[in-house]
């Protein structure tokens, strides 16, 4: 009898044995191997002599985003530099903390989510250095998201329970409970700052790059685009002020820990969030500049 779909495991095999699927056949229905796909025959239907074009244009978006992440590096050195300290501030606090075991449910919380702002803005910045700002907002809104609701955690522990049960808490709610703590954010501030998120991590004409495909542009996939240089330093300030702003929230919450590790570290932390003062005073300054030019340029002329 010829098998038309899995049977339960349990139930009656298809061969008609009278025994058990699980008792008869099974063994035998895992151990087949997934029917195996000629590529050769693939290329040939689908691409024709086409083919070795196409296979070379897939292989270069490699080495784009690998010239394009050059590029931008060098071009944004500083908060490249900069990022990567606090990168490694985090590493540090991490293992730390991978030696002791959470205080409290709040402390677990803090740890789960800090982890998660981590990822968030290690990857989006990759992201940003390949000149794939699509790609990288809606990761720059979750780590605002989760670094939101840690600040509010930080705050009042009722809310590590609460998000620990697996209730929901609301970005509103968030917004506004951080907005009455004596030094926590204006909501207006922080409301708008969803909102640019939220915006950029869905497709929208002003956050989409245009590619002129068939309109002097052959090929515009990847990294290969011109990098609008204005949405670059708009993205890298706020990236960086997400990074500001988690690393104020651990070294407040961690700093006992983070002294006896190196009694150094209050002046080394000072240190870089001075000079993050001052590299997003760049990022501005820089942000302006582009902002104005462009509009220079689209002025009439005569």
């Amino acid at each position: 009898m010829e098998k038309t779909s899995n049977p339960g495991r349990n139930s009656s095999c298809y061969c008609g044995s009278g025994k058990k699927y699980k008792k008869c056949c099974l063994n035998k229905d895992s151990s087949q191997s997934p029917p195996r796909i000629n590529k050769r025959d693939i290329k040939s239907y689908f691409y024709g002599a086409t083919y070795t074009d196409a296979e070379k244009d897939y292989r270069m978006l490699a080495h784009y985003a690998e010239e394009r992440c050059r590029e931008l590096s060098e071009m944004l050195e500083s908060y490249v530099n900069l990022t990567d300290e606090y990168g490694i501030f985090l590493c540090r606090l991490t293992a730390l903390l991978g030696q002791i075991p959470p205080a409290n449910i709040t402390d677990k919380v803090k740890r789960d989510l800090l982890a998660d702002i981590f990822d968030a803005l290690y990857e989006s910045r990759a992201l940003l250095l390949k000149n794939k700002l699509q790609l990288a907002y809606p990761l720059l809104r979750r780590s605002y998201e989760s670094l939101s609701l840690l600040a509010l955690i930080c705050n009042d522990d009722a809310y590590a329970e609460k998000w620990e049960s697996g209730k929901q808490i609301s970005n509103a709610e968030v917004r506004k409970e951080l907005a009455k703590h004596p030094l926590g954010e204006n909501e207006d501030s922080l409301k708008e700052l969803y909102k640019f998120f939220s915006k950029g991590s869905h497709p929208n004409r002003d956050l989409v790059p245009y590619r002129y495909l068939g309109e002097g542009n052959k090929f515009v996939l990847g990294s290969i685009g011109m990098p609008d240089l204005i949405l670059i330093s708009d993205y890298a300030l706020k990236h960086l002020n997400l990074w500001f702003w988690l690393g104020a929230l651990l070294a407040y919450n961690y700093g006992n820990l983070l002294r006896k590790d190196n009694p150094s570290f209050g002046d080394i932390y000072n240190n870089v969030a001075k000079e993050a003062e001052k590299v997003a005073a760049w990022l501005v300054e820089n942000f302006n500049r582009l902002l104005q030019e462009l509009r220079q340029n689209e002025m009439p002329k005569g």
